[in-house]
């Protein structure tokens, strides 16, 4: 009896407060769930560059530590993960605070470079290390630059104004928290020069982003001193030595980004690297020589972001070389950068003289690319050393022609003058204007070639089609492959009589190639690109 009036009390109690009854359930079961309590929070102040880490991608980013009441996900796991993998330095990571839980729980506060994420993460169970979702992380790598002399090479800012790519930094950017700018407009120090001591390459980016750290000799200039990509600097040409010639590594938008100096032992000035055949009517190296070359090149291009685009020279590379003077001799040799899209076409110009009727109109035909500036072709002429006079006719290219002194020229268009008043019918205008014409025609087939004669569709790989539109539209992006040239070539011409009488002379011409339309194409195919010139 007395437990059915408990019963029955229990019953009315609850009936009559059912809500209270309600709430008080509710609240028993809440207060099941318990929270961490924080017993240690500190700022730290240790080297701040013993600090930098990089997400594990095991523990989400929080507002404050994880198992305390209140928080919340401020960079999910997902995100984090993709932080851990990302290839740019913005997703590295600061830590400047610590704290522990009752529970024994270590929790960092960090903060990533760019500033967009910053938040507490799990970082294990001791302080001595950082464990969980962090962990320690080397934002440079220091290298020693190879193929550079810091005693000889300088360099200057490529383009000097307020771009990232113009300014230098007190560390590479993004390599420290905020570490920024040394100087914000690079434009007072335009015709500075600076040398080298240091080299690396953002860790997350990779080897191929080289930074340097450039310093100035002239005080004036060393507030500029700072870090800088390579790629963004242009070294300065020092004094070719007497025994070298200057090979010129040139970007697709004919920028140097490397100059090698080939040097041989005891070679003389004005003297050529290889050999003329006037049987094959072509310069050689030896494979010697092109492998040696090869090597120097690659050793220069060693962590520059640029590669050859083949593993061998080319022929025609091979022959600009062998044709170089020791002393003067200069040629460009294209690159490619290693971290772009290596997919492309490579182009090939055909030029239509538009004048109907010109002498010896080729028709459409393609061009032949050099990097000699002067036309390779040559001729019989009356003399052919300028270092004596009488008549020692044998073949002379222009090339060498071109290279002879202005007195050496002059001696050889004396013995021309004379044969061509003393002998007409052999040296008089029939000859000159078929030397003129030999020259000329030479010329309408050859082009100096430029850097960037290969077409990248974008990201498009290898197969994939593109339309003549779209080729012509890089080619009218690209001023150096809108208009080509043609390497100069020389006319003997004879003015109007005068007190010295046909006194022959020279002159250099040169032939501009415009772009008028192409081909649709396949990348990983030669493509054409048709080009116009009036004779």
């Amino acid at each position: 009896m007395q437990m059915n009036l408990k019963k029955s009390l229990f019953i009315s109690i609850a009936a009559l407060g059912l809500v209270s009854a309600a709430g008080v359930a509710t609240s028993q079961t809440a207060s099941a769930k318990t929270y961490a309590k924080v017993t240690f929070n500190s700022v730290l102040n240790s080297d701040p560059t013993t600090r930098n880490v990089t997400m594990t991608g095991t523990n989400a980013l929080y507002n404050k530590a994880g198992t305390l009441r209140g928080a919340r996900v401020v960079a999910s796991k997902s995100t984090v993960t993709n932080l851990a993998n990302a290839k740019v330095s913005t997703a590295n990571f600061r830590v400047y605070r610590v704290a522990t839980t009752n529970r024994g729980s270590v929790y960092y506060k960090v903060v990533s470079f760019d500033q967009n994420f910053r938040g507490w993460i799990y970082g294990g169970k001791s302080q001595s290390s950082f464990a969980g979702g962090i962990a320690p992380y080397t934002t440079f790598s220091p290298t020693v630059m190879s193929g550079v002399n810091p005693q000889l090479t300088t360099y200057k800012i490529t383009t000097p104004g307020t771009g990232t790519d113009s300014v230098t930094w007190d560390a590479p950017q993004y390599t420290q928290y905020k570490i920024g700018q040394a100087i914000t407009d690079s434009t007072p120090y335009a015709n500075a020069t600076f040398k080298i001591d240091q080299s690396g390459f953002r860790t997350r980016e990779g080897s191929d982003d080289v930074w340097v750290h450039i310093t100035s000799l002239q005080p004036a200039n060393t507030a500029a001193n700072g870090w800088i990509r390579l790629s963004d600097l242009t070294p300065v040409q020092t004094q070719q030595a007497d025994n070298a010639i200057r090979i010129n590594l040139n970007d697709p938008n004919g920028k140097t980004v490397k100059t090698v100096d080939y040097a041989v032992t005891n070679a003389v000035k004005g003297t050529t690297l290889g050999q003329y055949s006037t049987t094959s009517g072509l310069w050689t190296l030896t494979d010697a020589q092109a492998n040696d070359i090869l090597s120097q090149i690659n050793s220069g291009l060693a962590n520059s972001g640029y590669k050859l685009d083949s593993s061998t020279l080319t022929t025609v590379e091979r022959a600009a070389l062998a044709a170089a003077q020791f002393g003067t001799g200069n040629v460009n040799i294209p690159v490619v950068s290693t971290t772009t899209n290596t997919a492309f076409s490579t182009i090939t110009p055909y030029a239509t003289n538009t004048n109907a009727s010109a002498t010896n109109n080729l028709g459409t035909h393609a061009l032949t690319g050099v990097n000699n500036g002067v036309v390779n072709a040559g001729g019989n002429f009356i003399d052919t050393n300028p270092n004596t006079t009488g008549n020692q006719t044998g073949y002379l290219s222009a090339s060498d022609f071109n290279n002879f002194t202005q007195a050496q020229q002059q001696t050889i268009l004396s013995e021309m003058t004379t044969a061509y008043n003393n002998d007409k019918d052999n040296f008089g205008p029939a000859y000159l204007t078929g030397l003129n014409t030999m020259f000329k025609t030479a010329a309408e087939g050859q082009y100096v070639a430029p850097s960037g004669l290969n077409f990248t569709n974008g990201s498009a790989a290898n197969g994939s089609t593109f339309t003549s539109d779209q080729l012509m539209s890089y080619v009218r992006s690209n001023p150096s492959l809108m208009t080509l040239q043609s390497p100069k070539y020389p006319q003997f011409i004879v003015p109007a009589s005068g007190a010295n009488g046909n006194n022959i002379q020279v002159v250099w011409n040169t032939i501009n190639y415009s772009a008028s339309s192409a081909s649709n194409g396949t990348i990983g195919s030669p493509v054409n690109v048709f080009y116009s010139f009036y004779d």
